[in-house]
């Protein structure tokens, strides 16, 4: 009788090998902790954020992080450690995804889960309040963050006001005045809103979306509804629009 490890380890293949092809995704492993990634950090588990290395292991399984983990520890020792994986689209966004990782005897934290596009270490927040034997499938959906942050204008506002004159300046403060704000916040609201921004808000909106939709449907063998199928498309669509840039 095939074991439910063997099953997952021939489906763990069969996806290792269908993401390994095209393009390489956006988002990757961080390559140094920056102030945002450790503010955001700080609202995931109850450990420090640190570099994890990924390491060949012939129990790994992509897709199954914790069933690879755990059937490493059946053979080899050592323990599981659950937490939280960062990734980082560069100047876009963060995605926090809720991972496993071994810990060998010494308590050293190692990744044994292959990566289809070769990253040789991920960004790790560990949460001891997590217990080994947490039913990974209870897991707690992707948490997103934006990095984007549209251009800083008060130099431009500061030279607008510069240019007015002394009545029109009193007729904007005045305008200012009753919307009870400042005259540089006052003519900063009346810009346009930045459109990348706008996209990758909608980006990580979608995306949320998407997660639930998928828990809804189940973790396990999801049958493509029409609104999961709908979300998907929004996803490539946004994507690709963040893609080209502000």
């Amino acid at each position: 009788m095939v074991s439910a490890y063997e099953t997952k380890r021939r489906l763990s293949a069969q996806k290792f090998g269908a993401d390994s092809v095209g393009e390489a995704p956006a988002e990757t492993t961080p390559p140094n902790l920056t102030p945002s990634i450790v503010s955001f950090a700080a609202g995931l588990g109850d450990g420090t954020a640190q570099f994890v290395p990924v390491m060949a292991d012939a129990y790994g399984l992509y897709g199954w992080c914790a069933d690879g983990v755990l059937e490493k520890v059946k053979n080899d020792g050592g323990d599981i450690r659950y937490g939280w994986t960062i990734w980082e689209w560069p100047g876009v966004l963060l995605t926090a995804e809720f991972h496993a990782v071994w810990t060998d005897q010494s308590n050293a934290l190692i990744d044994v889960t292959p990566k289809p596009h070769g990253e040789k270490q991920i960004l790790f927040v560990p949460d001891s309040s997590v217990p080994s034997d947490f039913n990974f499938d209870d897991r707690p959906l992707n948490r997103r963050r934006r990095l984007y942050l549209p251009p800083d204008r008060s130099g431009e506002i500061a030279a607008q006001i510069s240019r007015m004159k002394p009545a029109q300046r009193k007729y904007e403060e005045g305008r200012a005045a009753k919307a009870g704000a400042s005259l540089e916040k006052f003519l900063l609201d009346k810009r346009p809103v930045d459109q990348f921004m706008l996209a990758v808000d909608e980006f990580i909106r979608v995306c949320d979306e998407f997660d639930k939709e998928i828990e809804t449907a189940g973790r396990g063998t999801i049958s493509l509804t029409g609104r999961l199928r709908d979300l998907f498309i929004q996803k490539m669509k946004l994507q690709e629009r963040i893609k080209r840039g502000p």
